[in-house]
């Protein structure tokens, strides 16, 4: 019998039913045995392209490349095909045609095929359909690193070198060796294939060792055992919460230009009570502090305009960078200049700028915030440094 899950398969990659042009010489065999069927599949066999996703050259016992060949040859994008000969004088002419077309080669016994012969064609046929995509599953705690994590990144690299030579289901094998001599992964991966869909899975298993290697390398200290990690976690937790409490003021700050973090119930200090008359009322004095913080987003410009040489001597140099600026910014602000690159001068100006003010100074902005905001009225105010 034909085998069901072949014409299955077969049926979803071409959408229906199953049709074969056939090329060559085709006076014989299937073209007029009785229609082949699946359990709900029927295969037609069509003497010309008509359209088909999978196509047949049979050659002749005398191994004919004339009847045929050059049509089949050109039809290539997003079918399956094999080449079909039907005695052994004329295998060698079929599978050097067959090579050069990149499409397999297989005996068949054309004028009296046995359901083996049916069943070998069918198969082989399946796995000449384009591979539509490889998904790779990877051990979660590895979903969470970035791209350009070194695992990652080896990852990525393997899976781009080895697909790259992967175009049709029946190359799949090469996906076994898809992280030979890899640091990070190990060289053993599981490959299923659905053969209705054209879709692979490949699933990855990291290396024994190299979860607080890549932990490490994340976190920016060694991390090498169970003691590290939870110093390291505890650090990390303490500085999270730290953050939080000014997050939303530094995200206020760099949209508005002004950011107050709001005083913690736990920074709070309550001093004690006092009493207070006024004409013949009494009442009492409740009185609090806390730190609050204020983040001002200060906008630095700062340039630089270093010197270099005679308009003759550098007016090329200039134009250069002009044009370089231009076609890649980035690789202008790059430009080496007397040991130091463009962006690290301007960097260093703005740096320079950003810590000039003296603490005196600071001190009486800090005085004058603090007035403005505990004693303010909305009214003007005036600061003199």
């Amino acid at each position: 019998m034909v085998d069901n899950a072949i014409c299955s398969d077969l049926s979803a990659r071409c959408g229906g039913d199953v049709n074969i042009s056939l090329w060559g010489d085709v006076s014989a065999g299937f073209a007029n045995s009785a229609d082949i069927y699946g359990e709900d599949v029927k295969i037609n066999f069509l003497q010309q392209n008509g359209g088909s996703r999978i196509h047949i050259l049979v050659i002749n016992d005398n191994g004919d490349l004339t009847a045929g060949c050059a049509e089949f040859a050109s039809v290539t994008q997003g079918c399956a095909r094999a080449v079909v000969y039907r005695s052994q004088a004329a295998q060698h002419a079929a599978e050097e045609f067959a090579a050069n077309c990149g499409c397999p080669c297989v005996y068949c016994d054309w004028d009296n095929p046995s359901q083996d012969d049916i069943n070998s064609l069918l198969r082989t046929l399946l796995f000449e359909f384009p591979l539509s995509r490889i998904d790779v599953e990877i051990p979660e705690w590895t979903q969470v690193m970035p791209q350009e994590n070194s695992a990652i990144a080896e990852l990525l690299a393997a899976v781009s070198a080895c697909s790259a030579n992967i175009s049709k289901m029946s190359q799949l094998s090469a996906l076994d060796k898809i992280f030979e001599g890899a640091k990070y992964w190990n060289s053993s991966v599981n490959v299923t294939a659905d053969l209705k869909t054209g879709c692979v899975k490949v699933e990855a298993a990291a290396k024994d060792g190299i979860y607080f290697e890549m932990l490490s390398e994340i976190a920016g200290e060694e991390i090498s055992g169970e003691y590290s990690l939870m110093k390291f976690v505890r650090s990390a937790a303490d500085a999270g919460r730290g953050y939080a409490k000014v997050k939303d003021a530094l995200l206020c700050a760099s949209v508005n230009g002004y950011g107050i973090v709001q005083p913690a119930e736990e920074d709070i200090s309550y001093e004690a009570p006092s009493v207070i008359r006024q004409g013949g009322s009494v009442g009492i004095k409740l009185k609090a502090s806390a730190p609050s913080y204020h983040i001002i987003r200060v906008d630095v410009s700062g340039e630089v305009n270093p010197i270099m040489g005679s308009a003759a001597q550098s007016e090329n140099m200039v134009q250069g960078m002009m044009s370089g600026f231009e076609r890649d910014p980035e690789e202008m602000w790059n430009t080496d200049l007397f040991g130091k690159t463009l962006k690290s001068m301007v960097q260093e100006g703005l740096a320079a700028k950003v810590s000039c003010m003296q603490e005196e100074t600071r001190g009486k902005l800090r005085r004058a915030v603090n007035r403005m905001v505990n004693e303010g009225k909305g009214g003007a105010i005036v600061i003199i440094l």
